[in-house]
């Protein structure tokens, strides 16, 4: 019990020093890796030997908020099926806008997290969907190009939490910038 509070308050300490640091950089896919590895020979049943932790970018959490949503997976179900018939490569998202442009590799600035769904065709992209992700409400939108509105939609509040706690410093770092 002991090993579980240090193992949580090393954690809290690593976040803090990462929010605090304005030149932390970190690429789409990378992550810092925490293991948490006991003696083999103690008394600790073999289930809690390994525990680890990923800290991972707040682009990465909100990416991963928009492509579990139920309706990014209804449109990009048999998407790419569909986009072959029609003589097309594949289908992806791309970060357009970020609070972060720099750290995020973003094309902008913007208050929202703003990705758009597109089809890769040989002679050119079609973009197709337009989401955003506003982190100050916590909440996911569609963009309706025909209304020009923002159409709130479902998504997994579990991944709320690790947005939280990953990406709470982003308000710290604009106070100091």
């Amino acid at each position: 019990m002991q090993i579980d509070k240090t193992i949580i308050f090393i954690l809290i300490i690593l976040v803090a020093f990462a929010c605090d640091n304005p030149k932390n950089k970190k690429s789409e896919n990378e992550t810092s890796i925490v293991v948490k590895t006991l003696p083999e020979k103690s008394n600790i049943r073999k289930s809690d030997k390994t525990e680890i932790k990923e800290i991972k970018s707040c682009k990465y959490i909100v990416r991963e908020i928009l492509t579990t949503s139920p309706r990014y997976l209804i449109l990009t179900k048999d998407l790419t099926s569909e986009v072959v018939k029609n003589g097309g490569l594949s289908f992806g998202i791309s970060l357009e806008g970020s609070p972060n442009p720099k750290q995020d590799t973003a094309m902008s600035y913007s208050r929202t997290y703003d990705y758009t769904l597109y089809e890769m065709y040989p002679e050119r992209q079609l973009n197709t969907t337009r989401f955003k992700f506003n982190p100050n409400n916590k909440q996911l939108y569609e963009y309706d190009a025909v209304h020009d509105q923002l159409l709130r939609i479902e998504f997994d509040k579990n991944l709320l939490l690790q947005f939280n706690m990953n990406c709470n410093c982003f308000k710290k770092q604009q106070l100091f910038n």
